[in-house]
């Protein structure tokens, strides 16, 4: 996401719910910019080790805003990331279990929107090709 600072404002009840704690603004689109379905979003976000239940529901917030393609999350601090995809309504996932030093990545996509290929995993690092369906 590339954030514009475009003149938009959000409707007020966007300002409302008490565990939204980012400014919307930032990731709308200038005035009179086109919009095509047919971009491929990435949204990518470093935890910094939350998971707990005030990140979930921000992080479900902004995936219901924002839609995006792909999701990315580094430094969860999960062994198995496998309960995200039903709670996050994705389909696929390629991932890093957190372990020592390392805290835990993972790649989520729905496959009817791009392909995503497996290259390499480390413990530090995942790497993927992606095309948009």
């Amino acid at each position: 996401m590339i954030p514009t600072l475009g003149e938009t404002i959000l409707p007020q009840a966007l300002y409302q719910p008490p565990h939204l704690l980012t400014h919307l603004e930032l990731s709308l689109p200038q005035e009179g910019t086109q919009y095509n379905d047919h971009l491929m979003k990435i949204m990518i976000w470093n935890c910094r080790g939350e998971n707990g239940l005030e990140f979930l529901r921000n992080l479900q917030f902004l995936l219901q805003w924002n839609n995006p393609s792909i999701l990315c999350l580094i430094e969860i601090k999960m062994q198995d990331h496998t309960s995200l995809l039903q709670e996050f309504d994705f389909t696929d996932l390629i991932q890093v279990a957190a372990y020592g030093h390392s805290s835990g990545i993972v790649l989520l996509w729905r496959p009817h929107e791009l392909t995503v290929d497996h290259v390499a995993v480390t413990s530090q690092e995942i790497h993927a090709s992606v095309q948009v369906s």
